[in-house]
Order: structure tokens, then sequence, then C-alpha cells
């Protein structure tokens, strides 16, 4: 196995349901921690959650499922009424459901200690709900994989009346786990859910906490450890991993007001070599823009140079030589000119080789190739990308138009199947979805296993670019947590291939391990970009520029 020891190092996993479930009952049977006190643990984190933000005074009401999730919420009622919290349970389907053991044990122990509990059908004046300052969505947790019924769903529907933003004041929602409703493995919202404020989850974060749309219920996400730790999978660990550095600010202001990197993200970066030169930095060749489009060139190669890389090239139609000697004078560029590609004549085919044989120049200076912002998808651009994939060894960053070329292209297909060096490409769902074959709605349904397929048929590092991006060399996954929506905008994707262009250069363990950094710090740029500017009115070129903070 390749060596990834920058990502192993700063990464946690995010796991499924029966992952959660299968290392929760390695806990208790193998190891043999007692059930009842990571319930216990379980609960005391909802409750410090609740007693930092609202103190001991506060009027709770926990809706409480018949399972281990109702468990930890009943376990939580109890602990905020002898914290002395005004506390009312509602017990959620426990006439018809069947009780868990762990479950029976604590509604047992809140009886004792006199919490004063109702079922659900019981509850006819709605205004003590509304009028709480918080409540506990404690229903299903992670057992929700079908559509909900019943009175989990009259409950979680209640909920959300109840904590509607339309009112003056509403009381806040914490989930346990995960908010009832959401799929613990996809996201998918069953039928319907309940949108927490705050989501505390133990152990391990869930998939559905950051795929979408469950990420836009689970409010704000803390994960506290309750001692269901890595141990608990006995070596056969989840196969999704995530950067971990949520916990830090990216950039802070030190006491002179400047910024500064957090250390996480800086462990991210290989060191700099003290003695080294430009040539030493990585030689970036860029195979972009045309006739008719010169903006997706000059973003990649300016992020490329703002990502460290010590010298850039760019090959473009001379149409774009004008814009890259005004706009980005520190970029070496060689130009041929489309209008002599064009047809079939003598002259058109020998200037063909003359272009191949300029570009074949440039492939053996470079170490790393970016192909495809902004190249066309006809005549000029296949032959462009022909010639590398032919003649090149060199690391590979396939993008834009390249994906397009390749996907209708059985023969270029199969030269980048066999191309022999390290390669990444980085396609968003619609090119990827022509990649794959397959319609948008089901690449987009299957965001976590098609990428591996299809990185084991092209041998290839993916970067499968969506709300939650998705990167894989066909045996590793990892998702990326960073970005915000404002970086849905037009070069957001050039921005990437050359931060990759840059970073493949680098002296990383793999170009996968240099993909999954490059996805997280190009997220964590949109996200200083989106803190600064907002989101509505940044723009690809801000993210560029916050590179600069992350790279001082």
């Amino acid at each position: 196995m390749k060596n990834t020891q920058i990502i192993d190092k700063n990464s946690k996993y995010i796991v499924s349901a029966a992952e959660m479930k299968r290392c929760d009952e390695c806990t208790i049977n193998h190891f043999k921690v007692p059930q009842n006190v990571l319930m216990e643990r379980a609960a005391l984190s909802l409750c410090a959650l609740l007693l930092e933000k609202a103190g001991k005074n506060a009027r709770v009401t926990v809706f409480a499922g018949s399972g281990n999730n109702g468990g930890d919420g009943i376990a939580a009622a109890r602990l905020l009424h002898q914290e002395g919290c005004e506390v009312l349970l509602v017990l959620v389907n426990h006439q018809t459901g069947k009780l868990t053991d762990a479950c029976k044990l604590q509604l047992e122990i809140a009886e004792n200690y006199g919490v004063e509990i109702i079922s659900f059908d019981q509850m006819k004046d709605s205004r003590r709900v509304k009028n709480s300052d918080f409540i506990i969505d404690a229903m299903l947790g992670i057992g929700c994989s079908r559509e909900l019924s019943g009175e989990y769903r009259k409950a979680a529907e209640f909920i959300n009346e109840s904590s509607s933003a339309d009112r003056d004041r509403r009381p806040i929602v914490i989930a346990a786990d995960i908010p009832t409703g959401v799929n613990a493995d996809t996201g998918e919202i069953c039928g319907s859910a309940v949108r927490a404020d705050y989501t505390v989850t133990f152990g391990f974060m869930k998939l559905g906490h950051k795929l979408f749309p469950g990420s836009e219920y689970a409010g704000e996400i803390i994960l506290k450890p309750v001692g269901i730790t890595k141990d608990g999978f006995l070596d056969d660990y989840p196969e999704i991993r995530y950067i971990d550095t949520l916990d830090e600010k990216a950039i802070s202001k030190d006491s002179a007001g400047k910024g500064r990197t957090s250390g996480k993200i800086k462990a991210l970066l290989p060191k700099r070599n003290p003695s080294g030169n430009k040539g030493s930095f990585g030689k970036v060749f860029i195979v972009a823009g045309s006739r008719k489009v010169s903006g997706a060139m000059l973003m990649a190669a300016e992020t490329a140079l703002r990502s460290g890389a010590g010298m850039v090239k760019i090959f473009t139609d001379k149409e774009n030589l004008h814009s890259v000697q005004t706009l980005l004078p520190e970029v070496m560029i060689d130009v041929y000119d489309s209008d002599k590609l064009e047809g079939s004549s003598k002259e058109s085919e020998n200037y063909a080789i003359e272009v191949t044989d300029m570009l074949k120049k440039s492939i053996d200076w470079c170490d790393a190739i970016v192909c495809g912002p902004g190249i066309g998808t006809e005549g000029t651009g296949a032959l462009l990308v022909k010639t590398v994939l032919e003649h090149a060894d060199k690391k590979l960053v396939l993008d834009a138009d390249a994906l397009n070329i390749i996907a209708a292209n059985d023969e270029l297909r199969e030269a980048f199947i066999k191309y022999s060096g390290d390669k990444v490409i980085t396609p968003h769902l619609a090119e990827f979805s022509r990649l794959a074959g397959k319609p948008v709605a089901e690449c987009k349904k299957n965001i976590l296993t098609l990428p591996v397929v299809l990185a084991k048929e092209f041998h290839a590092s993916i970067i499968c670019k969506d709300a939650r991006s998705i990167i894989t060399d066909g045996k590793s996954v990892y998702i990326n947590m960073s970005g915000n929506d404002g970086m849905a905008t037009a070069g957001s994707g050039d921005v990437l291939s050359g931060l990759l262009g840059a970073l493949v250069c680098l002296p990383y363990g793999s170009i996968y391990e240099a993909a999954v950094v490059s996805c997280y710090l190009h997220g964590t740029a949109g996200d200083i970009a989106a803190d600064k500017l907002g989101k509505s009115v940044m723009t690809a070129r801000d993210i560029s520029e916050a590179l600069k903070s992350i790279f001082a």
C-alpha cells in the first residue's frame, strides 16, 4: 500500500449505521464495557451542551423512542432533572414498540427519580413544548432506514412545528446522535425528519451527518467521545475517512492582527526545503485555454503559483498571449495558432506535427501536467489531449474539457487507462456522469461507490466534485468536509486544478494523498473567502486569493 502518512495522521473515520453498530456491539461484548456505562456517557454529553447553553434553570422537553437512542434521551432527562431543570419526558412509540432492555432500565431509573413522564398520545397541551428552552430529539438515532410513520413521524413534525423559525421565540433543538428521519448512511430524508440546531453524536461522525440533505437537518455537529473507539472495529476499519481539522479555525489572528494558519492546516503540507530553488519546488505545465476561452487557464496558472509551484508554463492559443503577459508575467508561455490547425490540408497536417513537437518539449521539461481547462472539445482540444496521453509519463491532472473528450472518444479513453504516469481526474457530477455512462441522478445517489468503480477502471485517483466531494484511488475513500455553497461559481474547478498541479509536485506519499489534501485546502480557501466576503458575492479568484493565507 502506498504511504499516505500525512492524511492518515490527520483523518478520522466517518461511519455507516452498520459500522457504528458493529463497533458498539464489539465494545460491549468483546471489551466488556457495560452498555449502561456508554449510555450514561452519551447522556452526559447531551446534558453538557444544554447546560453550557442555558444553565440549570432551563425548561426541557425530551422526546424518547423505545430503542437505545431513546435510552440516551431518558438518561439525559433524568440527569437534567437532577440538575434542577424543568423536564418533561415524552415517550414515543412505547405503547406499540418493543423497548430494549437498556431503555427499560433507564425508564425505571427516571421514574424512581420522579421525572415527569407522559406518552406522546397523552400530550394535550402543545404550549408546554413550544415554551421550552430546549427540545431533545432521542427517538430513533441511526436506526432510521425507511420512511417514518406512526408516532415517530407525528412527533418529528410536531418538533419542527414547535421550533419553527416563524415564531418570535422558539426552543433550540438538540438531536441525539442524528436527527430522527435522517438516513445515517445516505443523508436522505425518510419522508420527514427533525430539523436540529445541534446534533451531539457519539464516537464517530456518521455519513448522514455530512451528506445532503441530511447535513441541512443536523445543524452544528458536536462529536463526543463516550468510550466507543476505533479498537471496537478489531482491525476491520470503516471504508471512508475525512480530514480532521474541523475543530480549529483555518486562519486566526495573532496579537498583532496578522493572519495565522492553524497548526492542523500546516500539518497537511510537507515542509519546504530551505535550500531549494525554483526548479526543486515543481515545474507545472498547464495545457489550457483556447481562442475563445482564457479565464480557466489564467485561474489555474495563478493558483499553481500561489500554491507553491516553483515554475509554471502555459500551452495555449496565440490569442491568449497578451492576457498572460499582462496578468501573469511570472508564467512562461508557448502558443499555437488554432486557425492553422483547422481543415485537412497538407499545411494543417504539417502544423499539427509542429504543435505536437512543441508540446512534447514542454512535457519533457515539466514535473506535472494540468490538461483540460478551456481547451474545447473539438479538433485542437482532442489533439492536445491525445499528445499528452501518448507522449507523457509525468504526474497528470485531467480536468474539464479533457474529461469530456475522453468520455466521447473510446480510443483516448483507452489511452488514458494505459497512461503510465500517476494520474488524477477532477470531474464534477455532469462530467462524471459522461465518464461513467450513467445518469447524473444515479451518480449522485451512488456517489460513495461509483467513483471507486471508475477509479479502478482508470487506474487513477478521482475527485468527484459535489456539495460533498468524494476522493478515491479505487481502494481508499475520503469525503471532503471543507467548503461551502459559495464555491458553486464559474472557475472554482480551475482553481482546484491549479492547486492540484502544484501539490502533486510536493513530496506526498502518492498522487492520491496530494488529491485528498488539495480538495481539502481548496474547500478551506473557499471557507476563508466566504467568511471574508459572503457566499453570494465570492468568485473563483477570491478562492485563489485566499490560498495565500494558507500557504503564507
